[in-house]
């Protein structure tokens, strides 16, 4: 069955600029969208947290880019997952994303919109939030963008804020993968991470060095150390206060030097237990 988002005889999604090369394409609409990301920050789309804001969420945000923004896919969606092995992800079909979007929206009306709750409580209630959403893919393109700006937004109105800017795009996939597919620990991680000032400051830190050293952090796994497990890596560098290594997996990893019987040198190999 062809796909009636795309062009004729292409991959490339039909859109406002007349973009037939995926390249193009992917370079305006991240412009385009940025640009809304931060008036959508600024002046909050008005909503009641249900699937008609979500909704109003992705078409304020694509509004420039398809002229379907805003309005639920109507085709089967499946994507490849190199997380685990080759496996393919498929997204709720189309006959069923209304229904299914109600019962996510059910059940967080049900828990009060997540009014009241401790951070940590609150960082696991977004996790499986944007994990459900994340499975049912309810739009052809730009589904991570509006869940996170709609989370964004939820956040706020509980006085508590979600640090997306810390989180590499590598990182965000691999947590995505996964939820879609039942397992929600890193999506977990992720979010109490991110809520967590405390860990946000040495990741934010980290960050600027490597960006500093053109390093794409985007392109790879970068969070803090979890309190209690053991490590293994090179170390790279440290602020005094803080460290940054890479794990046997390639990981960029930030930890704290108390937590280190002596500093190795840079390159160095060493282990530790995060506290």
């Amino acid at each position: 069955m062809s796909d009636p988002y795309l062009y004729p005889n292409s991959e490339v999604l039909r859109n406002k600029f007349g973009s037939t090369d995926q390249k193009s394409l992917d370079r305006r609409e991240a412009d385009a969208v940025s640009v809304r990301s931060v008036l959508l920050q600024r002046n909050p789309v008005q909503g009641n947290f249900d699937a008609e804001h979500l909704k109003l969420i992705h078409e304020y945000l694509f509004r420039d880019v398809y002229d379907w923004a805003g309005r639920l896919r109507t085709v089967s969606l499946a994507k490849a997952d190199y997380v685990s092995g080759g496996k393919i992800t498929l997204f709720t079909p189309p006959e069923l994303i209304e229904s299914e979007l109600a019962q996510v929206f059910e059940g967080l009306a049900a828990k009060h919109f997540l009014r009241g709750m401790l951070r940590k409580d609150f960082a696991l209630e977004i996790a499986a939030l944007l994990s459900e959403i994340n499975r049912i893919h309810p739009f052809r393109e730009g589904n991570g963008r509006a869940q996170r700006q709609f989370a964004r937004q939820l956040s706020g109105s509980l006085g508590f804020k979600l640090h997306f800017e810390v989180v590499s795009k590598e990182r965000l996939v691999q947590a995505s993968i996964l939820s879609a597919n039942g397992d929600l620990a890193m999506m977990e991680r992720l979010t109490d991470e991110i809520t967590d000032t405390e860990r946000i400051q040495p990741l934010i830190k980290a960050i600027a060095h490597l960006e500093q050293h053109a390093f794409n952090w985007n392109d790879h796994y970068v969070a803090t150390t979890n309190s209690g497990q053991k490590y293994v890596g090179t170390f790279a560098e440290s602020d005094g206060v803080n460290f940054f290594f890479y794990d046997n997996q390639n990981r960029v990893l930030v930890g704290k030097v108390r937590d280190l019987d002596s500093q190795p040198a840079p390159g160095g190999k060493f282990e530790f237990t995060a506290s």
